[in-house]
């Protein structure tokens, strides 16, 4: 029976756009093979594994480094400034780096709200950093008391040191929240990160997202997650 919904946040709650974001770190003058090295130039050694963060964007090098909370905002921040044109600011860099997040649409979070009032606990985990975590939890949440209103609990790669698909990360959920794999429900729009999760004996959805372009949603999901979470919930 299922009795936790864990949901991935990029993708599946937000609207995002990572290849508007890397267009636009690119504007600033910055060579994108730099954050796929293990060093920016204050930089510590990255983490060798890669993880994805999304629509099969892989974070490797520095960029991974960060979304395991291995290096600090301002390290990381401050590291692709170095390498922008001169004269660009910290907060340009940082603008840039936060344009990926386009928003969290209010029907979205009234389904989880909806779920959680069911008596479903819920859950987040996502593969993220502080930097893009910050931006989302004040501008699309208005602040952490606004995200306790909707989750159980956060689970947040920078903050756990892990990143999916690798096995740990949920296995250090379920023992966080006490429950089995058979329990728990897994919401996903990446294709590896779903397949982890389903190999642990996890229920999953592979969630459809949003197209985007610019910075800016053009179309809507063809297969609306919402729908497919209460088609799950109906059998299981």
């Amino acid at each position: 029976m299922i009795k936790n919904i864990i949901f991935d946040l990029g993708g599946v709650l937000l609207d995002i756009d990572l290849i508007h974001c890397m267009r636009s770190v690119q504007a600033l003058g910055v060579n994108l093979d730099s954050l796929s090295t293990p060093t920016l130039p204050t930089a510590a050694e990255a983490h060798q594994k890669a993880a994805v963060m999304g629509e099969g964007i892989v974070a490797t090098g520095v960029t991974h480094l960060y979304q395991v909370g291995g290096i600090s905002t301002r390290d990381f921040i401050g590291g692709i400034q170095q390498l922008c044109r001169p004269g660009t600011t910290y907060q340009q860099v940082l603008d840039a780096w936060n344009t990926c997040c386009i928003g969290i649409p209010q029907h979205r979070l009234d389904k989880v709200l909806q779920l959680r009032q069911r008596g479903y606990r819920i859950f987040m985990l996502s593969n993220t950093n502080d930097a893009h975590w910050q931006d989302i939890k004040e501008r699309c949440f208005g602040g952490q008391a606004e995200v306790d209103k909707y989750f159980d609990h956060v689970f947040l790669s920078q903050e756990m040191h892990l990143a999916k698909p690798n096995d740990d990360i949920y296995l250090e959920v379920l023992k966080y929240i006490d429950a089995k794999a058979d329990e728990c429900l897994f919401i996903d729009d990446s294709t590896p990160n779903v397949q982890a999760a389903a190999a642990l004996g996890f229920h999953t959805i592979h969630a459809d997202i949003s197209k985007t372009k610019n910075g800016k949603v053009i179309a809507l999901p063809n297969r609306k997650w919402e729908d497919e979470i209460e088609t799950v919930l109906s059998r299981r």
